[in-house]
């Protein structure tokens, strides 16, 4: 029974997709949630990405010999690759966010000018390089490897400066906060 929906898959695609999700949704669901923990919405759309990648092969997953196995790695997969994008997702400026009302533009303005004030007042409490590098990497949005070619220093050094920086600066937000 366990590997007959997926020999269904092969000739009935919708019907295979509905015993696979019906006899293996909550293993799938457990697969995706140990890559994404704490976000419901993205574990479901994470599950909906590897339903769809299953129907996308659903001929050549009929045919293996383990076909749970491969769906759960299909699963495993799509989450990290989730996580990735959304990961650089978060790391794009808000300025970049131009399609929102008009109100709700306003108010996401000067929520980032105040935080902004906010980080630039706490970032003069740091050494002088630490601030140069802190500002260019978090308001500036330069990557390391950027930092690196711009004032000169080894990627080592431009780790520690921005471990410090951000360490510093944490400390600095609790104190105040």
């Amino acid at each position: 029974m366990v590997n007959e929906a997926f020999r269904i898959l092969i000739d009935d695609p919708d019907l295979g997709l509905r015993l696979i999700m019906e006899l293996h949704g909550p293993e799938l669901v457990k697969q995706i949630s140990r890559c994404i923990q704490n976000d419901d919405e993205l574990v479901k759309d994470v599950y909906q990405l590897t339903l769809i990648g299953i129907w996308t092969d659903h001929k050549k997953i009929g045919e293996l010999e383990d076909p749970f196995a491969w769906i759960m790695v299909i699963a495993r997969n799509t989450a990290l690759s989730t996580l990735r994008s959304e990961r650089i997702r978060l790391k794009e400026p808000i300025e970049d966010h131009e399609n929102l009302r008009s109100s709700e533009q306003a108010d996401t303005d000067l929520v980032y000018k105040e935080t902004l004030d906010e980080l630039l007042q706490h970032a003069k409490q740091l050494t002088p390089r630490e601030e140069e590098i802190f500002i260019a990497s978090k308001v500036d949005g330069m990557d390391n490897k950027e930092l690196e070619k711009v004032h000169n220093l080894t990627p080592q050094h431009v780790r520690n400066l921005i471990s410090s920086a951000n360490r510093k600066i944490r400390k600095l937000l609790k104190r105040w906060s």
